[in-house]
Formats: C-alpha cells, sequence, structure tokens
C-alpha cells in the first residue's frame, strides 16, 4: 500500500525477499539503493515530475550525490516501511531524504541525496524551474552528513574489470548501485566478515557504459574505506564506506 503522509513525507511498505539478501540473511547494501530509487521515482511521479514527465522533455534525472546512515539492515521477510520527502536545494539541484523503518518505527536506514535533471542529448544540467512549476514546501534539511577521507600517504589496492551489460538501466549507462557492489567487491572477504556497514557516502561524478575498462583503487583504514571508482585516469565515483567491528552473525 502507498500513500502520501502528512508534512509532504511518501511513505510504502515492502517485505524483504530472499533474492535481495546476502548469504547472513540481511538485505544487500544495493538493494537499499534499489529500493530508495523506486520511492523517488515514485513519488516524483505522483508530484508530477518523475521518470514519463522528465522523458518526454528530453530530460533525465540523475543522482549527483547520496549519504547513508545504517543503524541495522532489515532482515529477510521483515516488513518495513519506506519514507521519502524532497525539495529544491538549489537552482540546479533537488534534495530527497529517504528513511527505512521496522514495524515499531525504528529508523534502520537514513539517507539524504542530491539529484539534478539533465538535457539528455547536450548531457548538461538544467534549472529545475524551466520545466517544474514547484517543489513541495516541506522543509527537507540534510539528514545524513557527508564524509570525506584522507587518502594521503595511504597506498591504494587496484583492482580491475570490465563494466557489464547486466548493470545498465533505462538511461543506457551504468546504474548508480553497481558503484556501490564495485567498492563493497575490491574488500578482502576478510574485512567483510570482521566489519558491519555503517555509512555509504557516494559522489557520482560521470556516467558509464556497458563494455568500459574500468579500475578500483581502494584505501583502507580502521573504520573507513575509499574507494575510487575509475576509467583509465578518469574518476567516475568516489565512495567512503564507514564501518565498525562486527559483533554477531545474522541468522536466517
Amino acid at each position: 500500500m502507498e500513500h502520501a503522509a502528512p508534512q509532504g513525507i511518501y511513505s510504502t511498505q515492502a517485505a524483504v525477499r530472499s533474492y535481495e539478501c546476502g548469504a547472513d540473511g540481511l538485505m544487500k547494501p544495493e538493494t537499499v539503493l534499489h529500493w530508495f530509487q523506486e520511492i523517488a521515482e515514485a513519488h516524483a511521479s505522483s508530484l508530477g515530475f518523475g521518470y514519463d514527465f522528465v522523458m518526454s522533455r528530453g530530460l533525465a534525472w540523475v543522482e549527483v550525490r547520496l549519504d547513508a546512515a545504517i543503524n541495522r539492515l532489515p532482515r529477510w521477510k521483515e516488513t518495513v516501511e519506506l519514507r521519502t520527502w524532497t525539495a529544491q536545494e538549489t537552482p540546479l539541484l533537488a534534495r530527497r531524504n529517504l528513511e527505512i523503518r521496522d514495524a515499531l518505527g525504528n529508523c534502520l536506514v537514513t539517507a539524504s541525496c542530491l539529484w539534478a535533471v539533465i538535457d539528455v542529448r547536450r548531457r548538461r544540467p538544467v534549472p529545475l524551474n524551466r520545466h517544474i512549476d514547484s517543489f513541495p514546501d516541506t522543509p527537507c534539511e540534510k539528514t545524513v552528513a557527508p564524509v570525506s577521507m584522507d587518502t594521503s600517504g595511504l597506498q591504494p589496492e587496484t583492482r580491475e574489470w570490465t563494466a557489464e551489460r547486466r548493470d545498465t538501466d533505462f538511461n543506457r549507462h551504468i546504474n548508480n548501485a553497481a558503484y556501490l557492489v564495485w567498492a563493497l567487491e575490491a574488500l578482502p572477504e576478510s574485512w567483510q566478515e570482521e566489519h558491519e556497514l555503517t555509512g555509504m557516502h557516494l559522489h557520482f561524478k560521470k556516467e558509464t557504459h556497458a563494455g568500459e575498462s574500468m579500475k578500483s583503487l581502494l584505501f583502507l583504514q580502521e573504520s573507513a574505506t575509499c574507494h575510487h571508482l575509475m576509467q583509465g585516469d578518469e574518476l567516475r565515483a568516489e565512495a567512503v564506506l564507514e564501518w565498525k567491528t562486527a559483533t554477531s552473525s545474522a541468522n536466517i
């Protein structure tokens, strides 16, 4: 069931499916991003400026930045509530806040994102008010602060691969969630077994297409990892992931 809650908050309930989880029975981090993309589109469409509206004008929504804090990831079969609200941040950017809450109303994941509308042919951002009459007037202050990591003096570990067609979306470029997958895949298995993800900070610089040769530069610190996701010498996206020492394993 979907509804627009008071104060301009749009919400929907969903149950976590098996293929959205890892071996630990918890939702995969990239699934969080997929869910956020879905509710963002549903909300934007309900307000009259979703995918169909922008595409009919030769435009597209693109995510510029995402900052998320994770208290815990939802479990397989758990029914949760997704909530979102949005407002214009600058003439070229919209801010969108998102939450995943459990059945008791506890906030499991909080995120704050920036989105832009681009001219598909020119690949340039356009002023939001050129095509959208007005954004909701509800407050949309940043709920999760960006995090950066000083990599000076750190020696990166390098991984190379080719961007796959399976990771493309309808905009015909690599979906943003794939960058998070690439970042996580670069980490040693022992690191992921010994740590729990508590924060995701992704800055998307330029689109990537299937068939391009990619490279990851991984910088490790005690409670954070920084990932430069590159095509040749060009930075396509940067991810800073926050971690804590794992306390226990989840059971399915």
